[in-house]
Order: structure tokens, then sequence, then C-alpha cells
């Protein structure tokens, strides 16, 4: 007996092939790798019953994304039975990337005992895909609004750029994992820190805020959030909290896309990281970024030998001629010995100090920071130090010491 074929359960889109895998691309990072549902390793593809645009869906259950393609996808045939479809990431993914550049069309198809496949079709190459039924994918959840933000793109992304490197990787301490995003007094506040630095970074030109609020956003959506904003500096991000939940949504005014980003929040108590924020310093050492990262950078093939623990030793000095340097070493037994001279300009005590920090932190922060010159305030040998860039004061990085062997 021939199995019957239910057209009208399904969808039938078309799309140039590039938007299609561009949202793919976007959504499929939140597809599950691990996990015992097959259906979170599919993207469910439907159709908005009032605008008609195509969106795409992925979720492992703590993050989900959600992606519309640019206006002009039309549908092939009117909308009916849901109007949606489900495709292995993965398998679209590869199979968009190697298409040509044309009109792809994807058409579902269900069949009475329950199987079901998306066709993708390309100028004169028809691939079927078998898949699951879309009604099996999970809702996309619904955050009860407690605070809305709506925050300058580039503002957020370069934010997020600023602090997100201090998150601690350390899954036994689960709340140092995320981002502490706090509203307080008219301005937003991000900090992370892994116990070893802290990173602080403040934005006030927000609009629609409300309530203070404080939360901890797990770092890898704050990570996939900074990929979708992408390069583009126009345009905002709206930012909704609840209890348990974050929502962030990206629109394109010129393309009519657009892209939703919900994760779950981290549940705990961030520690009081203010109390470890030097109050005061005795000397700020002023030099150029660039020529410092450099230094470090090279120095850093030898604080990466084994033994040197990526320790960097650095310490004032001043000329006969009268010049302020900063002498830069780092030692390996196995490889040799690394020295630099840097000028820098040198305010507050005129005596001489040497503290050792981790290189990669300092390249890390020295990496976040865009302007030409950099602050470096310091108290003594075993007190955090601070960096922060010479223009504007929003944002700083607090950097534990090393030992000096």
């Amino acid at each position: 007996m021939t199995t019957a074929i239910r057209p009208e359960t399904g969808l039938k889109v078309a799309s140039p092939r590039k938007d299609l895998f561009e949202g793919v691309q976007i959504v499929s990072k939140a597809v599950a790798t691990r996990t015992t549902l097959p259906i979170l390793g599919h993207v469910l593809i439907s159709q908005d019953s009032d605008t008609g645009q195509v969106r795409l869906t992925a979720t492992d259950l703590e993050l989900w994304i959600e992606h519309t393609l640019p206006r002009g996808q039309e549908a092939l045939v009117p909308i009916t039975g849901g109007g949606a479809t489900t495709a292995p990431a993965r398998n679209l993914t590869d199979l968009l990337a190697a298409l040509p550049e044309s009109s792809v069309e994807l058409t579902s198809e269900g069949t009475d005992n329950g199987t079901f496949s998306t066709h993708v079709r390309c100028n004169r190459a028809n691939f079927k895909l078998l898949a699951l039924s879309p009604d099996e994918f999970p809702v996309l959840p619904s955050v009860v609004e407690k605070t809305r933000f709506v925050i300058n793109k580039a503002h957020l992304r370069d934010a997020i750029r600023q602090v997100l490197f201090a998150v601690s990787t350390d899954e036994s301490r689960v709340v140092l994992t995320g981002v502490l995003l706090t509203f307080k007094e008219g301005v937003l506040r991000l900090v992370a820190t892994d116990t070893h630095r802290l990173a602080v970074k403040e934005i006030t030109t927000l609009e629609g805020t409300s309530e203070d609020v404080s939360a901890v956003i797990p770092a890898r959506a704050l990570s996939e959030l900074l990929r979708v904003t992408g390069s583009h500096d126009e345009g905002t991000v709206s930012l909704v909290l609840s209890d348990n939940q974050i929502h962030f949504r990206i629109e394109d005014e010129k393309s009519g896309s657009g892209t939703t980003l919900i994760s779950r929040l981290i549940e705990g108590q961030f520690p009081n990281y203010e109390r470890v924020i030097p109050q005061g310093f005795d000397r700020k050492i002023t030099l150029e970024r660039e020529l410092f990262a450099a230094a470090l950078k090279r120095a850093s093939i030898f604080a990466r030998e084994q033994g040197s623990a990526n320790r960097v030793v650095i310490r004032s000095s001043e000329d006969i001629d009268g010049t302020d340097r900063l002498i830069i070493t780092a030692v390996s037994d196995t490889l040799g010995t690394a020295l630099e001279e840097i000028e820098i300009a040198r305010e507050g005590a005129t005596e001489p100090v040497e503290i050792a920090f981790n290189v990669k932190y300092l390249i890390d922060v020295l990496n976040a920071i865009e302007s030409d010159g950099v602050h470096l305030e310091l108290t003594a040998p075993l007190r955090p130090g601070v960096v922060k860039p010479t223009e504007g004061s929003d944002y700083f990085c607090v950097l534990m010491p090393m030992q000096v062997v």
C-alpha cells in the first residue's frame, strides 16, 4: 500500500542561498551537540503568519536563537497546517555551504505513517533530508518583562568584548562563569572575574530603563550575542530581563531581518567584587598601548615555557638623561631571558617599583582597549594593579600580581 503524502502539513518557501545559509549559521550555535532529544539537533523552519517572513530557530533548552530572514522570502504556497518544518542542523548547514549562489526552495513533506522530510531544491538539484515533526520542537519561551533596556549595538558589543575575557572557566564556581549585569542610578554595569582579574565596564546611554536590577548572564550567551551583532555599528539592541531569563532582540531595519536570543540566567550570589578594587594608587605609568602589547607578546614566548607560569616582571626605571622607562623581563630555564625597555610617562612616587603579572592577562586587557594609550596604576609589589585606557573613565581591569622570583 502506498503511503499517502500530506503536503498541507508543511511549508514551501524560497530564499536566496546566502540569506538562508547565514541564518542557519546564526541559529546553529544554539543546537544541542549532546542530547537524548533528537529534535534538539534540528533547526525549526517556520513562517510568520502575519508578516510572511521565514524564521529559523534552534535551542539546547539553555540557549535559544531565532533568526528572521530578510523581507522578500516569499511562500510559494499558502501557509497551512502550521507552516513549519525541521532539518538536521549539521546536514543542512553543510548542504547550503556547498550550493551555488541561487534561489533555494525548501519544501516539507509529511506522511500518514508519521515520517517527515524536508526537500532542498536549487536549480536542477533536489535533496531530501529526513526530518522530525515540527510539533516536537520546543516552544520559544515567553520572557515575562521585569526590566527593559534599549542599548546602542556598538556600545553593547564593545562592553561585552571588554569584560568577556575575564570570565572564569571553572565550573565548580558556576556564578563566575557568567557576567554580572547591574543597573543602578541610571548606569548599566558589566562585571566579570575569575578571581585573578576583574574587568568592569559601564554604559550610560540607555533608553527605556526602569527599576534597579542585577543578573548573571552565562558567558556563552554573551559570546553568541557578540557574534550575532556582527561588525556593523548601526542599530540598537533591546534587552528584556525576567527573574530567570534574559531576552535580546537585534533588528536590521534595512533588510527587515532580526535575531532573538534568549538565555537562562545563572543562579547564585556574585561575589562582592568592589572590595578588591583599589581605592587609590602611589604611581601611575602611562605608555603606548600597541608598543606595550607588542613587547609583552614577545616576552610571552619566554614566559610560557614550563616553570615560568606566564610570569613577566615589569620595573620602572629612570635613565641618566632623566627619561622614564619600563623594563619588561621574562625568564625561562629552558629558553633563556627576554628583556625590553619602553619609554613611559610616570606620575606619583619616584621610587622604582617592581611587580609581576601573568602576561596573558595583561595582553587580554590591552587587546580589549581601543585607545592609543593606557594607564597602569600601581601601589606595591603584592597589591593589585589597575589598567585603564587614557581616554574615557568607564572601563578598567584589576590584575592580581604574582610573586617576583
